[in-house]
């Protein structure tokens, strides 16, 4: 093993808001490249879950340490954790690498940082956006003034998963050096295979219906009564689709949604299946001719690398750093509107459903060769050999 490489973040699981699988998948790649990669994390509300994805990703249980959290249990943080950095290994990490801002765990970064001088990466995945900044802003304003500016101005460097990302740092006011290193998908998601005829069977779908699919959180920030609208305006256009919308509630949203869904009189053309995981998930990108995701902000959007991953073309909006769909004519990127999300999408149902997959398979050769989790762990292990004076500065460092 090499340099000892730490990861710190408040949870995994739905709450993580997909930081968890981030930081696993990047453990998992480091570890593959003989790096002593480890996880310290909050305790959990379903330990199982994060226990399931450490065995499903073939990672030693050793690699993840939990630690209690402390009262009051509103900023996330662990005196423990805290104390951990003066065992063996915490005064043994050679690099910090934190997921997520805002909770208590950036103490523990400061920590690092001021005691042993450890070089600090943080990563906030989206959360100095200004939706993200408006939900819960006395909390953040409260985490500001004790430790989370300091945080943010004192690391040794800041990772985004897109240049649309780092410019909402330079917005925020921080002029730290940005590594650009976008999320990924696992090399066994590219070699998956998904049975289309299954998932069409389990939700009563008829093989004559076209599907549309979203497969993302029912949050706001997604944009879905943007989406409903674009829909409501093409109602002869979706005689032969139906809109799949597959994710997990948030804020109660899904109630607006279903009655948007009503008002516009399109229940028989929209379908809500709940959130999606494991094989099924995996079954929908097989059945699905087109993913849909009429989003506000995205610091990545990792559904359309999955959904490019799966051979399938996909529409999004500029508020998500793909115009790569463009470039490689593998999908549509539009305005964030109503009407340009329905431009896109009766030009998407024009196609035929060879000329769709054609597009998808442009697409999965795009992620293939530039958004997996091997890339981005090897250029993590190129910025940390940066930060430790080992090598020169990578070519994706933003220091403007």
């Amino acid at each position: 093993m090499k340099s000892n490489i730490l990861h710190i973040l408040p949870s995994f699981g739905p709450k993580s808001f997909g930081i968890g699988p981030v930081a696993l998948n990047l453990l998992r790649e480091q570890r593959e490249l003989g790096f002593d990669a480890r996880i310290w994390c909050l305790d959990l509300d379903n330990e199982a879950d994060l226990r399931w994805d450490v065995f499903s990703r073939e990672l030693p249980d050793t690699s993840i340490q939990i630690f209690p959290r402390s009262w009051p249990t509103l900023f996330r943080y662990s005196l423990a954790m805290e104390r951990a950095v003066s065992s063996d290994t915490g005064r043994n990490i050679s690099i910090v690498h934190q997921h997520g801002i805002w909770s208590g765990i950036s103490r523990t970064t400061n920590i690092m940082r001021q005691r042993y001088g450890t070089p600090t990466i943080v990563a906030p995945h989206g959360s100095i956006e200004g939706w993200a900044l408006n939900k819960s802003w006395w909390k953040k304003r409260l985490a500001l003034a004790f430790y989370e500016r300091k945080n943010l101005q004192s690391a040794s460097c800041l990772h985004a998963c897109s240049h649309q990302e780092v410019a909402g740092f330079r917005e925020f006011g921080l002029s730290n050096p940005v590594a650009v290193i976008p999320n990924g998908i696992s090399m066994s998601w590219l070699k998956s295979e998904g049975n289309g005829i299954a998932f069409r069977r389990q939700f009563g779908i008829p093989e004559s219906k076209r599907i549309l699919l979203y497969l993302s959180r029912i949050t706001p920030v997604k944009g879905l009564p943007m989406l409903i609208q674009a829909i409501g305006s093409m109602k002869q256009q979706m005689t032969d689709w139906v809109l799949v919308l597959a994710g997990a509630d948030e804020f109660g949203h899904l109630k607006e949604i279903q009655q948007a869904v009503l008002n516009a009189d399109l229940q028989h053309s929209v379908m809500f299946t709940g959130m999606l995981m494991g094989q099924i998930k995996r079954d929908a990108f097989s059945a699905a001719d087109l993913l849909v995701l009429p989003t506000f902000r995205e610091n990545f959007g990792i559904v359309v690398a999955e959904a490019l991953g799966a051979g399938v073309p996909v529409i999004t909006t500029n508020g998500a750093p793909w115009e790569d769909l463009v470039t490689h004519g593998c999908g549509w990127w539009t305005e964030i509107s109503a009407d340009a999300l329905a431009v896109a999408l009766k030009a998407a149902f024009s196609k035929t459903s060879k000329e769709l997959k054609t597009m998808g398979e442009r697409g999965r050769e795009l992620v293939s060769t530039r958004y997996t989790w091997t890339i981005s762990a090897q250029m993590t292990i190129e910025l940390y050999e940066w930060l430790l004076g080992h090598k020169e500065k990578p070519m994706f460092l933003v220091t403007d």
